[in-house]
């Protein structure tokens, strides 16, 4: 007599303990391997970037600081250059006071008194005349050619010559001249103002520079020294 076992319920127990083996193997494995990270993460990684997070947030903080400092200072220099701007008009229109006095003195030096006498002398946009009266054309030749050795006159010529000029009765020779200007470069700005801590254009363009290098280059064409005609 033949006996017959069914085994596939001892094989699908096999198979279903091994499984669970098998899982719980690897749920330890897994707890274990976080275990170990969280240990490492603890210990190295941790400290490590909050070091790194730290460093991070102080060097933002130092960049926004100096992003504030530099504004400051750029507004700082655009208001030291406008002021230096305004320096620099003033001493030119002072100068500019300064060369009509020096013209009209330079001239007057030239006529005498006994020879020669000034009527009128008009001076704009570079360009002078001078009228004047003369015992004679002989005194008008020599006082052209003493103005034409005057500095700050150029191109001094003589316009008209007219004997229609009788006082006390003396014929008198009416004339008229024309010339250009030219007139000393005013230092101030070149050269600076110490005792008003005024310090020389270089060193303006330099302080300048430091704080916007473009201001700077701006600020040069107002600072350089210029013949005033």
């Amino acid at each position: 007599m033949m006996i017959q076992i069914n085994l596939l319920p001892l094989e699908a127990f096999r198979q279903t303990s091994s499984g669970r083996m098998l899982v719980g193997v690897f749920a330890v494995t897994m707890i274990g391997l976080v275990a170990a990270l969280f240990v490492y993460y603890s210990m190295f990684m941790g400290p490590e970037v909050e070091s790194l997070t730290a460093a991070q947030q102080a060097a933002d903080g130092a960049l926004k600081a100096a992003q504030g400092k530099k504004k400051v200072a750029e507004q700082k220099a655009k208001n030291f250059v406008a002021d230096m701007v305004k320096v620099s008009v003033i001493s030119d229109l002072e100068e500019r006071r300064r060369d009509q006095a020096r013209l009209l003195m330079a001239i007057a030096s030239q006529v005498s008194n006994k020879t020669s006498w000034l009527v009128s002398c008009s001076h704009d946009k570079g360009m002078v005349r001078i009228r004047g009266m003369a015992i004679d054309h002989e005194e008008v030749a020599e006082l052209l050619e003493r103005l034409q050795k005057v500095p700050i006159l150029q191109d001094v010529v003589l316009l008209q010559t007219a004997e229609d000029q009788v006082i006390n009765g003396v014929n008198l020779v009416s004339f008229e001249f024309a010339g250009s200007t030219t007139f000393p470069v005013s230092s101030l700005m070149t050269a600076g103002l110490p005792s008003e801590s005024l310090p020389p254009k270089e060193v303006l363009v330099k302080m300048v520079t430091l704080a916007s290098p473009s201001l700077a280059e701006a600020l040069k064409p107002k600072l350089d020294d210029k013949k005033k005609l």
